[in-house]
């Protein structure tokens, strides 16, 4: 996903809008299961920089939080950013100097803007930390680990089996 600057500067002021549709798993090591993503950038050249917004929907697989079940997740975000667009890095900056640059903001060089990186950084700050299947999802019992979502909780029927041993326990009528 790149965007050549060089027709920007010809359009300079006037935005431009360019669409990309993508396997996730062709772009990014992060989902090497797949998914889709749909991606609406508008960017516009103006002086040194370029400003980009946009949206991006992405159908991903996941794993329920609660279940560990796999199911495909879908979530979608906006994002508007500048980017400075630099000729070359002068010599007589200093590390640090070019370091508190860097930091501050996000250069360009060359003839194209490469959103690859970018883009997988917004995917994962859109994503949710713990994705459900369903919103009613009833998760796995942690003790006989049955899916909820499917199948009632076993756990009394082993509580219910009483070593034979222990039956003498009973009869002191302790609740615990």
């Amino acid at each position: 996903m790149e965007i050549f600057l060089p027709d920007l500067k010809v359009r300079a002021g006037e935005a431009a809008s360019y669409i990309f549709n993508e396997k996730l798993s062709e772009c990014y090591d992060d989902f090497p299961d797949g998914g889709n993503l749909k991606l609406d950038v508008s960017a516009c050249y103006r002086g040194n920089s370029v400003m980009i917004s946009g949206s991006l929907e992405v159908e991903a697989p996941a794993v329920c939080s609660r279940c560990l079940t796999t199911f495909t997740h879908y979530f979608a975000s906006e994002f508007s950013d500048v980017f400075t667009v630099s000729k070359s890095v002068p010599d007589e900056e200093t590390a640090y100097a070019l370091a508190l640059e860097i930091a501050e903001t996000m250069t360009v060089k060359g003839d194209y803007l490469y959103l690859d990186e970018y883009i997988r950084q917004m995917i994962i700050l859109a994503q949710e930390y713990s994705p459900l299947c369903r919103p009613d999802c009833k998760g796995i019992c942690a003790g006989c680990g049955a899916d909820l979502n499917y199948e009632s909780c076993r756990c009394k029927e082993k509580e219910q089996a009483v070593d034979v041993r222990l039956l003498k326990l009973k009869e002191f009528g302790l609740d615990n």
